[in-house]
């Protein structure tokens, strides 16, 4: 009776569930190994592989050798590295950058300056920068450079001269020294430049507002100065020009007090020709009574023309008077 109630062995695995088992144990091996694998990529892929831009150069570390590469630079393109040593990129193309500062002129006055830097790193010395100053360079070396050189140029001169002597101030701007090192053990005291600073270009500059009104009265005295000189080069111009239209007259004077009375007979004569041939005019000469004189003219003008009066009735016919009549 009890018999049926006994629990009943378990069946057997057959040969299909210890192979599925079995798959899925590897499967689950397999991912895993792979999830471990693509971290381990991705790990090390940026570490190993390596892209050079354009315009770009970069310097190599080793770790398990000497360090800093400094006899080699690798240029553009895909470089493929141990994954425990490391490659820095550094741009070595012409860079631009602008400093704003404050430095203090001559008299101690506070300039606001403002300057442009063109640079660029030298591709063979690019292991020695790494080696010695790192990716840093520009705050950590060019700009402390810039900025005592231009407080060198701008500290030894009065506020006042700066505008006066722009093209000056401008040319020893560009005498930056080179930025460089010098390595004895190799090069025998060779002086090997950091970077090439071409161009430093002065962008702006604030003066105090007591200087900028003392260079504006300035420049009006000297405008006011020109007019004055301009003013006094006119009125010697005018004197001149009087005096010379004087000198013009007393010459005319002292020819005319020398000229022929018979010339002066013959003018009178054609100019009373002239205005007896005239249509318009009645001329009477009347002689001056001697021969220095000249003679009289008298110009009377066109005889008025007489106005007609109508006549009478009978007037002028004498109608009704018979020719024999007397009275």
């Amino acid at each position: 009776m009890f018999e049926r109630f006994k629990r009943k062995p378990p069946d057997e695995p057959t040969w299909r569930d210890r192979l599925r088992e079995a798959f899925t144990t590897l499967q689950f091996y397999v991912y895993t190994l792979l999830v471990i694998a693509l971290l381990l990529l991705g790990f090390v892929w940026p570490r190993m592989f390596i892209r050079v831009p354009a315009g770009h150069h970069a310097v190599l570390y080793q770790f398990f050798e000497d360090g800093t590469v400094t006899d080699q630079v690798w240029g553009e393109g895909f470089h493929v590295i141990a994954p425990w040593d490391t490659m820095t990129v550094y741009e070595t193309r012409l860079q631009e950058r602008r400093l704003e500062f404050s430095v203090l002129s001559d008299e101690g006055l506070d300039l606001a300056i403002s300057v442009a830097i063109r640079y660029r790193p030298h591709r063979d010395q690019l292991g020695y920068l790494h080696q010695d100053i790192g990716p840093t360079y520009f705050e950590r070396l060019v700009q402390p450079e810039v900025e005592a050189h231009v407080r060198r140029t701008f500290g030894n001169r009065p506020a006042h001269e700066i505008y006066a002597s722009a093209k000056d101030v401008l040319q020893e701007l560009r005498n930056i020294p080179m930025i460089s090192r010098i390595d004895d053990e190799d090069f025998e005291d060779a002086e090997l430049g950091y970077i090439d600073v071409q161009e430093i270009k002065l962008v702006d500059i604030d003066l105090p507002e007591i200087v900028k009104a003392a260079i504006a009265e300035k420049y009006r005295q000297e405008q006011l100065m020109l007019e004055y000189r301009y003013k006094l080069e006119r009125e010697e111009q005018e004197a001149e020009r009087k005096r010379i239209e004087a000198a013009g007259i007393r010459d005319y004077n002292a020819i005319a007090e020398h000229i022929s009375p018979d010339l002066l007979r013959w003018r009178d004569i054609e100019a009373t020709r002239e205005l007896a041939a005239a249509p318009s005019s009645k001329v009477i000469l009347l002689s001056g009574g001697g021969d220095q004189q000249p003679p009289l003219l008298f110009g009377l003008g066109e005889s008025p023309q007489p106005t007609p009066v109508a006549a009478e009735p009978g007037a002028s016919t004498g109608e009704g008077k018979s020719p024999n009549e007397d009275d």
